[in-house]
């Protein structure tokens, strides 16, 4: 038995043939998008996996880590965004606090050390959930791929 690249191939397209006839005969594959349209081979270098990419490609399928680093993304900019105007609260909260009397400064600066500390700790917990998605997301792509994880020094540098 000829066991080549030709004969397993004949043998796979002869199975989905098979697999595809009962549906057909059923009209379930009928007014389909693209029906009786060629699948077009967009990448002559993927050799048998043309087919997978092409019906993937029209299934607006995306891979999981594609969906990760979008996601990472936004969080990271959400978190870039919260930093920045947190910066600019407690500028203008040192703004405020040295227009105010002796006998109020205490109080204000104290107030926006512990609400400085709160907005730290959410800034830390965010940064954490996202590192937590950038691991998930680097164990599934090569080395090339991957993204460094993220930290508040960083940040402050990006903003």
């Amino acid at each position: 038995m000829d066991d080549g690249p030709d004969a397993r191939l004949r043998r796979r397209e002869h199975r989905i043939d098979e697999q595809l006839r009962d549906p057909a005969e059923l009209g379930e594959l009928t007014k389909l998008p693209g029906e009786g349209a060629p699948l077009v081979d967009d990448d002559p270098n993927a050799g048998e996996r043309w087919a997978a990419r092409h019906v993937a490609k029209n299934a607006n399928f995306r891979p999981e880590f594609v969906e990760l680093r979008h996601e990472i993304a936004d969080r990271r900019d959400r978190l870039v965004r919260r930093l920045r105007a947190h910066r600019l609260w407690l500028e203008d909260r040192a703004a405020l606090v040295r227009d105010l009397p002796a006998e109020r400064i205490l109080d204000a600066a104290r107030a926006t050390t512990e609400f400085d500390s709160r907005v730290e700790s959410e800034l830390r917990g965010a940064m954490g959930e996202i590192n937590a998605l950038v691991a998930r997301h680097n164990l599934k792509v090569p080395l090339a791929l991957q993204i460094p994880a993220l930290s508040l020094e960083h940040l402050r540098g990006r903003t």
